[in-house]
């Protein structure tokens, strides 16, 4: 049987089968495909190999004799005091050799079946890594490129300076680009080569003598990139971003994301959001566990009813209010795109009700321009110029795609007096629970300890080897296009590697990748992007373009080891709410607690236990977190679609 065995093993081996061409009548032409006779031929070659026949055979004809003879002997021995019988030997050799060859072609069998499927999973994993991240260094090359004249060197320049590995030189170019003064560029180099060496008392005097200069430089930065600026006087006085700490999250951008998927609009993704959701993905495919906090009541079933009422009502009317924020600032970035509000007009840091007037003052410019073109040319259409008419299309286009984000705006404050209501009934009817049991000291609502009460637990957001395989599956549909119908042949190319990659191809990717996710780490879930939003994502700056697939893997579970989980946010913003919404007395107990365990700051507790004493009495309704008045669009604005469709003959 053994000789059988060898010789069906060199065989297979010594070479791969020959593809037969098939008869056919018309054998005159030349028919090209795959073979899947001999891939499968190959597979089964792979598995041999990698079993080792020979050395299993030998283990199994070792473990069948000797080692079976041996310790069936020993044992009989031991047991009964005489030698087993010779049928007895034969049965238990006989068994542990069929044993092992069971075995064995169940190995070879499921190396050459579902092994190989194992391995093409890990495979896909590795191969949406690297596109992932190719798509991070696009989408930063895309949110540069829709930026115009200086705010796209000030953009440049603050990705260059938020890179931690950046050299001297590169921190004097920044320099450069954001004040074109190429002496500051040269204090700033010799201030990098000072930190690298570790001498920051010469740093402080570089600061004391060039002080004023800077401060002087700076102000002027200020006023049009306040982001770049901030990241420059970072480099004027040696700090640089740390791995452990890594990079804050933008807000409510998993929000964004979904609200674009349930409207079917990707123009309320903001290329940053784009670049935030790759990155999330990038972080959870490498192995990133997200700990975050919550907290449970058990006790009193009707203070755990009530509890969990007014916190759904909490977290709908807080989503609510971030959607006007969130639609506002997606039409800020699409008119940013369109060329028709400067950068330094919008800000993040603007407040909402200054941004929505230069977004009105934009819009108002755009169908200004549009009427003056239709006085021109509406009795002969036929005489308007090519630049002419190629303005007019291009300002129909934004204008129509803006209406549509300023509606959604204006909607989604419509819908916030319903959500406010139901928050406010919750919250009377909470505080009214509260007070009657503020009696009996024994039901208060604390944090302490004991069976009963407030417990704040840790969940963890992370993918399993399994879930990373069927998100990677999800993904390579979209993040590869293939040449051929068929999605198991064919010449698979890089849709990240395309030159033709556009903002909206990469915000219908950042949706796609939601969705992938979302089966397996409950995206949709308020609790999770609470979590999301209170922990920095991994510095991804070491990423570079024409790095293998490898290097990227490395990277990337280098920086998620590297990256510090820091409670202590988490644990901040709990406490607030749980003092200013749900009335919980914040004990020096609880303080410690909270300090000790998550790492929680003492004169945050402090502020927070302050502002408890003067909330006292209070009723807390959000009416000061409410977004400015967004009014109906103007009809003014539609008139101007329609004036522009005549004279462009649409």
């Amino acid at each position: 049987m053994r000789s059988k065995i060898r010789a069906f093993y060199r065989r297979i081996i010594s070479s791969p089968r020959a593809a037969e061409t098939p008869h056919t009548e018309h054998s005159a032409g030349v028919s090209l495909g795959q073979d899947t006779t001999d891939r499968r031929l190959r597979q089964w070659q792979r598995s041999l190999r990698r079993v080792r026949i020979s050395r299993n055979l030998l283990g199994i004809a070792w473990t069948a004799g000797p080692v079976t003879g041996l310790g069936l002997t020993g044992g009989y021995i031991v047991a009964y005091g005489h030698l087993p019988s010779t049928q007895l030997l034969i049965y238990f050799g006989t068994f542990t050799l069929l044993s092992g060859v069971i075995g064995l072609l169940a190995k070879i069998f499921y190396d050459s079946t579902l092994g190989s499927n194992k391995e093409m999973a890990q495979a896909k994993v590795v191969q949406v890594i690297d596109q992932l991240g190719e798509l991070i260094l696009a989408t930063r090359d895309l949110d540069v490129d829709s930026l115009e004249g200086n705010a796209r060197g000030y953009e440049a320049a603050r990705q260059l300076l938020l890179r931690i590995d950046l050299s001297p030189q590169g921190v004097a170019l920044a320099c450069e680009e954001l004040t074109k003064d190429r002496q500051l560029g040269r204090i700033l180099a010799q201030i990098d080569n000072y930190r690298r060496a570790g001498l920051y008392s010469r740093i402080r005097d570089l600061n004391k003598l060039h002080g004023e200069y800077f401060e002087a430089t700076f102000q002027q930065v200020r006023s049009e990139a306040p982001l770049a600026a901030s990241a420059l006087r970072e480099r004027f006085t040696g700090k640089v971003p740390r791995l452990r700490a890594g990079i804050p999250r933008h807000e409510a951008f998993v929000e964004r994301i979904l609200a674009a998927f349930e409207e079917q609009n990707a123009a309320l993704l903001t290329m940053q959001d784009v670049e935030q959701m790759f990155g999330l993905a990038f972080e959870l495919l490498n192995g990133r566990e997200i700990t975050t906090l919550c907290f449970s009541y058990s006790g009193n079933w009707r203070l755990a009813k009530h509890l969990d009422r007014i916190e759904a009502a909490r977290s709908r009317f807080r989503l609510n209010l971030a959607a006007v924020e969130n639609r506002l600032r997606a039409l800020a970035s699409h008119l940013i795109e369109a060329g028709i509000l400067a950068p330094a007009n919008a800000p993040e840091e603007l407040p909402s009700s200054t941004l929505l007037e230069r977004i009105n003052a934009a819009l108002d410019g755009m169908q200004a321009e549009l009427d003056i073109l239709y006085k021109q040319h509406k009795r002969f259409p036929r005489t308007i110029s090519r630049t002419q008419r190629a303005r007019a299309d291009h300002l129909s286009r934004t204008l129509a795609t803006s209406i549509g984000l300023y509606r959604a705006a204006y909607q989604a404050v419509q819908s916030i007096g319903s959500t406010h209501a139901k928050l406010i009934n919750a919250t009377q009817d909470w505080e009214q629970l509260v007070a009657e049991m503020s009696t009996n000291r024994e039901q208060q609502l604390k944090v302490g300890p004991g069976s009963k009460g407030l417990r704040i637990t840790e969940r963890s957001i992370g993918l399993d080897e399994d879930a990373r395989e069927k998100v990677c599956a999800s993904l390579s549909k979209h993040l590869f296009a293939s040449v051929d119908t068929d999605p198991g042949r064919g010449y698979h190319q890089s849709i990240a590697a395309h030159e033709d990659l556009t903002p909206d191809k990469a915000r219908r990717l950042a949706i796609e990748v939601a969705v992938a996710l979302e089966p397996h780490i409950g995206i949709t879930r308020s609790d999770v992007q609470r979590g999301l939003a209170a922990t920095n994502a991994c510095y991804l700056g070491d990423l570079e373009p024409g790095m293998s697939a490898l290097e990227k893997c490395r990277i990337g579970e280098a920086m998620v080891r590297e990256v510090s989980n820091d409670l202590g946010r988490a644990a901040e913003k709990l406490a607030l709410a749980l003092v200013r919404h749900y009335r919980v007395d914040l004990t020096e107990e609880a303080q410690s607690f909270l300090i000790e365990v998550y790492g929680a700051r003492e004169n945050v507790l402090n502020s927070i236990l302050r502002t408890q004493m003067v909330d006292k009495g209070t009723q807390v309704t959000l009416l000061s977190q409410r977004p400015p008045p967004v009014p109906q669009p103007k009809r003014e604005w539609y008139r101007s679609l329609v004036y522009a469709r005549r004279i462009l003959g649409q």
